[in-house]
């Protein structure tokens, strides 16, 4: 897959997840004052803000390398245990969590509460990927130059 289209994948998820913040601050919104104003005002005054918070916020995250171990873990199966993750990865049940959470959070995986089972996203697949192929042309690019 080219850069573009990773980036096109990537992009799609995280504007999946845009639109999942928005629809749960939109209905506090129309819980709280009625109105549901915000909402249309959104797009025109914060959206791209809350786009490149978002994206920041995922390269961020994917870079942490705790973080970026569970998600290399979660790549290439549809979904995997916590106790699977947890002996994949080395680490304790607590720190797995917070790490999974903050991938959940910027919408590179998904959690599965009732099942104890996480899964990649194709927005994390993407990032994934987009690594990966970051990684491979440094290690390419070395070695042409020997």
């Amino acid at each position: 897959m080219s850069a573009d289209e990773l980036i096109a994948d990537l992009a799609a998820g995280l504007a999946g997840r845009l639109r999942g913040l928005a629809a749960v601050i939109d209905r506090l919104d129309r819980l709280e004052s009625g109105t549901g104003g915000w909402l249309a005002t959104f797009a025109a005054g914060e959206l791209d803000e809350a786009a490149e918070d978002l994206a920041l916020r995922a390269l961020r995250t994917s870079s942490d390398v705790a973080c970026f171990a569970v998600l290399s873990n979660l790549g290439g199966s549809e979904s995997r245990s916590l106790d699977d993750l947890i002996a994949a990865t080395g680490m304790g049940r607590l720190l797995l969590a917070e790490r999974l959470n903050d991938l959940v959070q910027v919408g590179l995986a998904a959690r599965m509460i009732d099942t104890d089972h996480a899964q990649i996203t194709p927005a994390g697949a993407a990032m994934l990927q987009l690594v990966e192929a970051l990684a491979g042309g440094a290690a390419a690019n070395y070695r042409a130059k020997g």
